[in-house]
C-alpha cells in the first residue's frame, strides 16, 4: 500500500477510535467528571513536551541532513535520562499547580505519573519508527494507542452496564502499561534490531551545547502548549468543572480537524519539505503546494461535516441539552481552521530555519491568549473563552503568514 494512504487510513482510524472514546465518555460521565477526564488528559499531553518531546523537531531536520538516525536516537535517549530528575520534578510541581487539589489523591497522582511517561516513551518509540524508515511499523502503534482505551472502556461498560470517573482513570492507567509493554517490543525489534545502545549522562557542556540548539524548540513548546491549554485551567478555576465539561467536549470536537491535518499531513510532509530544502530541490514547491492544498480541502470537509452532524451527535449521545452551546463548536471550529491555515506559512519557516521566528509569533499569542481569558472570561463565559481562541489563532494565522511569505520570496529566489 502507497505510504500516503496507509498514513492517512490510519489517522483517520485513530480519530474515529478518539471520537468515539470522547463522545462515549460524554455520554456517560456527568459534566464535571467529563471535566475532570479532560484536565487530566491535558496535563498528560503537557508532560509529554516537558519530558522533552520537543526534541524529535531537532532530531527531524537532523536526519534529514544526514545524520544516522540510531545514533540520533541514541543521543536522545542519553539526553532523556540526563535531564530525567528535573523534568521529573517540574511536572510533578506543575501537577499541584494545574490540577485541582480537591480531586488530587495519592493513587491518582500515581496514575498521572506513570501515565505521563508511558505516553512520553509511546511517542518517542512512534517517532523513532519514522526515522529509521519503519512507516508501517509506526502506523501500527498509532492504532495500537487509538484502540487500547476505547476497547476498555467499552468491554468495561458491557460487563458493568455504567462507568465513572474513577474506573475510566484505572482504564486509562492499564492502557497505558499496555501501550508501554508494546511500544519497548517495537523498539527492540524494529528500532535497535540487535545493535548497541550505549547509555552514558551527558556531561555540562554537552547538555548545554544541545540546548543551544533546542532553546527556540523548547520556547515553542511552552507557548505552544501553554496556548493550546491555558483556557481549560482557567475555566476551570473561574468557571467550574461543568462549564469545562461543556467547553471541553466540544473543543474535542472541533479540534480534530486540526489533529487530522497536523498527524495526516503536517508530521508527513515536514520531513520531506527539510530534506528537499536541504538539496535545494525544486520539487519542494510541489511538495509545499500539495501540503497547502490537502490542508485547505481537508479542513473545510471535516469542518463542514461536523457542522452537519453536532445536531445527530448531541442526540446519539443524550446531550440535546448542549444545543444551546453548539454556537461554541461553531466559533472553535474557525479557530482550529485559522490554526490549519497557519501551519501552511509555519512549514515554510520551520524548513527555512527561522526557529526563533515561530518562537515569537507563539509567545505573542500565548501572551494575549492569556491578558484576554484573565480579563474577559469571567464576563463573557466559555462562549468568550472561544472567541478569544480564534481571536489568537486569527491573528497567528496572519503573522505566520506574512512572515512566511518574506520567508518563501527568499526560497524562490535561491533555487526554485
Amino acid at each position: 500500500m502507497n505510504k500516503s494512504i496507509e498514513s492517512i487510513l490510519t489517522r483517520l482510524i485513530s480519530i474515529i477510535a478518539k471520537f468515539l472514546l470522547v463522545t462515549f465518555l460524554a455520554k456517560n460521565l456527568s459534566l464535571s467528571e467529563y471535566g475532570i477526564y479532560q484536565l487530566v488528559t491535558y496535563f498528560v499531553m503537557i508532560s509529554v513536551y516537558i519530558y522533552g518531546a520537543e526534541y524529535y523537531m531537532y532530531g527531524n531536520r537532523e536526519v534529514a541532513k544526514g545524520v544516522a538516525s540510531l545514533e540520533k536516537i541514541n543521543t536522545h535517549i542519553n539526553f532523556f535520562l540526563t535531564l530525567l530528575p528535573f523534568t521529573f520534578l517540574i511536572q510533578f510541581a506543575a501537577l499541584f499547580f494545574l490540577i485541582p487539589n480537591a480531586i488530587l489523591t495519592p493513587t491518582l497522582i500515581a496514575f498521572i505519573l506513570v501515565i505521563n511517561f508511558c505516553d512520553y516513551f509511546n511517542q518517542e518509540i512512534y517517532r523513532y519508527l519514522i526515522m529509521v524508515n519503519e512507516i508501517t511499523k509506526a502506523n501500527i502503534l498509532l492504532v495500537v494507542k487509538s484502540l487500547v482505551l476505547l476497547l476498555l472502556v467499552l468491554v468495561y461498560f458491557f460487563l458493568e452496564s455504567e462507568i465513572a470517573i474513577e474506573s475510566t482513570l484505572w482504564l486509562m492507567f492499564i492502557s497505558y502499561l499496555f501501550l508501554l509493554a508494546v511500544s519497548f517490543i517495537f523498539f527492540q525489534k524494529y528500532i535497535v534490531k540487535g545493535e548497541s545502545i550505549y547509555i552514558k549522562l551527558l556531561s555540562f557542556s554537552e547538555v548545554k551545547r544541545i540546548f543551544r540548539f533546542l532553546l527556540p524548540f523548547l520556547g515553542l513548546m511552552v507557548f505552544t502548549k501553554g496556548l493550546e491549554f491555558f483556557d481549560k485551567f482557567a475555566i476551570e478555576q473561574y468557571l467550574g468543572a461543568d462549564e469545562l465539561g461543556i467547553y471541553a467536549f466540544l473543543f474535542s470536537i472541533a479540534s480534530l480537524i486540526n489533529v487530522f491535518i497536523v498527524s495526516g499531513f503536517y508530521l508527513v510532509y515536514l520531513p520531506k519539505a527539510i530534506q528537499l530544502h536541504e538539496r535545494k530541490s525544486i520539487a519542494l514547491k510541489a511538495c509545499i503546494t500539495k501540503f497547502a492544498l490537502l490542508t485547505v480541502v481537508f479542513s473545510l470537509i471535516l469542518a463542514c461535516g461536523e457542522i452537519v452532524f453536532i445536531d445527530v451527535l448531541l442526540k446519539i449521545i443524550g446531550k440535546e441539552n448542549l444545543s444551546s452551546n453548539v454556537s461554541l463548536l461553531y466559533i472553535l471550529l474557525g479557530a482550529f481552521f485559522f490554526l490549519n491555515m497557519s501551519l501552511i506559512p509555519r512549514l515554510i519557516l520551520y524548513v527555512a530555519n527561522k526557529d526563533k521566528t515561530l518562537m515569537s509569533i507563539t509567545g505573542i499569542l500565548f501572551f494575549c491568549n492569556i491578558f484576554l481569558n484573565l480579563f474577559f472570561l469571567k464576563e463573557y463565559g466559555i462562549e468568550g473563552a472561544a472567541l478569544i481562541l480564534l481571536i489568537t489563532y486569527f491573528i497567528g494565522f496572519l503573522i505566520t503568514s506574512y512572515k512566511g511569505s518574506i520567508e518563501w520570496k527568499k526560497i524562490t529566489r535561491g533555487f526554485l
